[in-house]
């Protein structure tokens, strides 16, 4: 009997690896930051700090600047985008930035007081590794302005940078920074409150004294007599074009004489709000009208009275 041999030919044995890939992630992306804004602020004739909240956007501590309502506040904002899981510090390789304004002034601060909301300006991306996440973190920080600064509206930017903890560094992130600095106001007195002089009759009476025409008037038993009076004169110089604010102190004030007392009701022209001139100019007046007891003793009468002028 003849024998066939078989012969089996061995070759590679193919198979097919199924490799599950999540998805690709791109690395960290960091957006367009929003104005750190400082607002609108005077300053103190020898300079002086203003400070901002990074998480509320508040001005939590100030010195020798003074604040007000026409330009909010805010921290800068801005989206940076990673993995779940990792955690990334916000950092800037500057030492100083330069906030300059149209007006030609111009201010360096240190970038060290500048900072998050989060402690060592470090925080982790939510969620696990195969997803990407967003936080949204803020800057504020202290501005330091020299004595004498100009008024006008300061620009500058902190760049800053964004790390995790692979290895990733972002591109540059320019964080705008304004503040407008306005001109401090000065109120100076050019003439005091007269308002005549007057003869009591047997009949309570009263003296009035408008404090926008200077016009005078009388009511009940009081006749006037020569001199004629005044109303009080002040000048104020402040930002050009910018609205401030009139307030009398308490009214009615007591005037004192060697017969008693009287009471003075006082009116400021203009009152309440104002706004100054082109030229950063403004003129206040204060009359009122003064209550004169029956037969009231005859003499000097004054008092005193206070007025303040701010910005709003």
């Amino acid at each position: 009997m003849r024998r066939r041999a078989w012969s089996w030919l061995s070759g590679p044995v193919l198979g097919a690896v199924l490799l599950a890939l999540g998805p690709v992630l791109s690395a960290q992306t960091v957006g367009t930051p929003t104005t750190l804004e400082f607002g609108e602020a005077v300053v103190d004739p020898s300079g002086g700090s203003i400070t901002l909240n990074p998480a509320t956007g508040a001005i939590t501590a100030a010195s020798g600047v003074y604040t007000d309502s026409t330009l909010a506040t805010t921290a800068s904002a801005t989206v940076a985008t990673d993995k779940g899981g990792r955690t990334a510090t916000v950092y800037t390789t500057a030492s100083s930035v330069t906030l300059s304004s149209g007006s030609g002034g111009a201010f360096s601060v240190s970038t060290g007081p500048f900072s998050t909301e989060y402690t060592n300006d470090q925080f982790t991306f939510p969620g696990p590794p195969s997803t990407t996440s967003s936080v949204t973190f803020h800057v504020g920080g202290t501005l330091t302005i020299p004595a004498g600064q100009v008024a006008g509206d300061y620009n500058g930017t902190l760049p800053l940078f964004i790390r995790d903890n692979v290895g990733n560094d972002s591109s540059v992130v320019n964080v705008p920074i304004h503040i407008r600095l306005i001109a401090p106001i000065a109120l100076s007195k050019t003439q005091d409150l007269d308002m005549g002089t007057v003869i009591p009759g047997a009949t309570a009476g009263s003296v009035t004294l408008n404090a926008t025409t200077g016009a005078q008037g009388i009511t009940g038993g009081v006749v006037y007599a020569s001199p004629a009076g005044q109303a009080a004169q002040f000048a104020v110089t402040g930002q050009p074009s910018h609205l401030f604010s009139v307030v009398l102190g308490s009214s009615p004030i007591t005037l004192t004489g060697p017969g008693g007392t009287m009471s003075l009701a006082l009116l400021a022209s203009p009152s309440g709000s104002a706004t100054f001139s082109a030229a950063g100019t403004a003129a206040l007046n204060v009359g009122g009208t003064l209550t004169v007891g029956a037969n009231q003793a005859d003499g000097d009468y004054t008092g005193t009275f206070t007025l303040t002028v701010s910005y709003p």
